[in-house]
């Protein structure tokens, strides 16, 4: 693995969102991510059950680092499924020897219309936050007995969207439950993910790097869209890393200084065509901020 002047240890991965690759495309589309250089990715459910993906991963020496698992709630309480729902998901990530498991609160469409604007609507009350806070305190134990890590994800357009309501959850979770730090929904939920940083230091487990589009954040937070989700499909509120509103460089400042060395998964939830090569230019603006 290349060693960076900075961040020394740490891998860049890939969240291919934008890719929007089909089964039947899967070989070519796992040979590009090894060609751009990713050395980790986020698996599917479906994939990590898959022995034809798992094999398509080890063959191009590409690791499965993290699993995204959703829960479902309203503003009174999880879904009555969530554990269920949750120990399938982790026992298939065990069987693709995922890394880590990143827990989430599932959007919710009411939250979608107001993100950026969180304090406009209906939040968590204190039983359902607790209710979530048990859960993945709960969840993330069974984690560790399997041998992974598990972190909390921020979510724009979710009940846990602000610095503020991830203050609130993470007083409630244990220290092993740590913080995968997506600086773009970070952005979009009105922090600043180099003062995240310097706040949740060796809590951080993980990042998922992501710019913002500055025009397309002001339109949203001025209410200018029916929702979050037309904001990313139509108008790309998502940029390649080092492109936009994101402090890339002071962000990897504030993670050395903490002595950061987890992956760095460069994520985008869509793009403007050719949407796969804005997934280079993540790479490359990444890979230049680490090395100078």
């Amino acid at each position: 693995m290349r060693e960076f002047k900075r961040l020394v240890g740490s891998k860049i991965g890939l969240v291919p969102l934008n890719w929007r690759f089909t089964d039947e495309r899967k070989s070519e589309v796992v040979a590009k991510f090894a060609e751009y250089g990713f050395l980790g990715i986020q698996v599917s459910e479906k994939q990590a059950n898959s022995s034809e993906y798992r094999n398509l991963f080890k063959q191009h020496s590409i690791a499965a680092a993290e699993l995204y698992i959703a829960i479902k709630c309203d503003t009174e309480s999880i879904a009555d499924n969530s554990d269920e729902e949750t120990k399938r998901q982790i026992d298939a990530a065990k069987t693709a020897g995922v890394e880590m498991i990143v827990f989430a609160v599932d959007g919710d469409a009411i939250r979608d219309q107001i993100a950026s604007n969180a304090h406009q609507g209906p939040s968590l009350t204190p039983k359902a936050l607790t209710e979530l806070a048990e859960h993945f305190n709960k969840w993330s134990k069974y984690c560790n007995s399997l041998g992974m890590r598990a972190s909390f994800h921020p979510h724009a357009a979710t009940y846990i969207e602000t610095p503020e309501e991830t203050a609130a959850l993470f007083s409630q979770l244990d220290e092993n439950v740590g913080l995968c730090l997506d600086v773009g929904h970070w952005l979009v939920g009105g922090g600043d993910p180099v003062a995240a940083v310097k706040e949740y230091k060796s809590r951080i487990t993980h990042l998922h790097v992501k710019d913002v589009d500055p025009q397309v954040l002001a339109n949203l937070k001025a209410g200018k869209y029916e929702g979050m989700d037309i904001a990313v499909t139509k108008d790309k509120l998502f940029a390649p890393a080092g492109t936009g509103a994101l402090d890339l460089n002071g962000l990897f400042a504030a993670l050395n200084q903490v002595g950061f060395r987890g992956w760095l998964m460069s994520e985008q939830d869509s793009a403007w065509e050719p949407s796969e090569e804005k997934s280079l230019e993540s790479y490359r603006n990444i890979e230049r901020a680490l090395t100078t």
